[in-house]
């Protein structure tokens, strides 16, 4: 039931994505598996965070249900003769290589990767923010059935960082639901499939531009990184965010080098929008991704079209839509970060904090 969870995340994923796309080329199987999946989570969690509006209890039939409408919709797309077919990218397919280092570097981030699965797996949650902020309220959300009425007045201050988003947290209790049963340990498996999602991501922005054996490189650096492999573990929010804020952004990029493919800057929206969806500070990447969009159009064209205002607010309206619900909740709940107003000048002086740098460093 695990895998059939993920199976089922990521098939909901790679609907939306094909929608997206309609069969316009440009991106490979790998890419299009981890795009699917985390576009799947954030999906799948904004549904069930909605039907809290409507006062409805998780009904695994009435939360799948409304996604066939949209299989339907893609397979009379994919039988439309007159939508051209996707086409391969040889640029970034993958051979396997018979460079020594290529091998190398290959069986090193293999290595990585199921390292990082078992080390995930072999314990179930147990860091602080993991328990109190996350996993707490994704078992709260499991035994109600359902976000329960009360939760933001009463039981979501009781727990750190009541505002934060519950793109994780619904995620983890569709997963459950699924298995049956509330599993904090098998349910961590959503955060290296993240991290494998991040690299593949990587390999291949790299590969449309640079060597196999550049792209494999970089690959290799970041799987060894400790911070973010540890991340990988820990089942913090911290590594799904840096997905999304990584996707949006290389698909951004994308989008700059080939305009005409204007399913790039959709991607690259509904990513930034899910950022938003897992953290707050996702809010600001969107300001940052939008400014590049609007200094990309001054530097290229000097001048300022109807057409790449458009652009600008289909980014904008994209990123609006999907963090409205969020953002009234908040509102309408009054939830703000306990954090705040507990950081003084003193917290924030630079040289008095110095010290810390040393540490950190050697941590990366």
């Amino acid at each position: 039931m695990l895998f059939l969870s993920l199976a089922i995340i990521t098939f909901l994923g790679f609907n939306i994505l094909y929608f997206i796309s309609f069969r316009r080329p440009g991106l490979n199987i790998p890419e299009k598996l981890c795009l699917s999946y985390g576009i799947g989570v954030g999906a799948l969690s904004l549904e069930m965070f909605i039907f809290h509006f409507f006062g409805w209890r998780f009904n695994l039939v009435w939360i799948l249900a409304p996604w066939l409408e949209l299989m339907l919709i893609n397979l009379l797309i994919y039988l439309d003769t007159r939508v051209p077919a996707t086409k391969r990218s040889g640029s970034s397919s993958f051979n396997f290589p018979r460079s020594p280092l290529n091998i190398f570097l290959i069986f090193g981030i293999i290595f990585e990767a199921l390292y990082v699965f078992f080390r995930a797996l072999i314990k179930p949650m147990e860091s602080y923010d993991a328990i109190a902020i996350y996993g707490i309220k994704a078992k709260i959300f499991y035994f109600a059935g359902a976000i329960p009425g009360n939760f933001f007045q009463n039981l979501a201050p009781l727990f750190p960082h009541p505002d934060y988003p519950l793109n994780i947290p619904l995620a983890e209790t569709f997963i459950c639901l699924m298995m049956g049963s509330f599993n904090d340990q098998l349910v961590k498996v959503i955060f290296p499939l993240f991290f494998v999602s991040i690299l593949i991501l990587l390999y291949f922005g790299i590969r449309r531009f640079a060597s196999r054996t550049h792209a494999l490189l970089f690959t290799f650096l970041l799987a060894t990184v400790p911070q973010f492999n540890a991340y990988a573990t820990n089942a913090y929010l911290d590594l799904p965010f840096a997905y999304y804020v990584f996707a949006s952004l290389l698909f951004l990029f994308r989008w700059f080098s080939d305009k005409k493919s204007f399913h790039f800057l959709i991607i690259s929206a509904v990513m930034a929008a899910f950022s938003i969806w897992t953290k707050n500070e996702g809010m600001m990447y969107c300001a940052i991704n939008l400014v590049l969009i609007f200094l990309f159009f001054v530097i290229e064209r000097k001048k300022i079209r109807i057409k790449d205002l458009i652009c600008v607010i289909t980014y904008f309206i994209i990123n609006l839509a999907v963090s409205l619900p969020w953002i009234w909740a908040k509102s309408a709940y009054r939830l703000v970060n306990d954090d705040i107003g507990k950081i003084t000048l003193a917290k924030l002086n630079i040289f008095a904090n110095i010290h810390k740098v040393g540490p950190i460093l050697y941590e990366f």
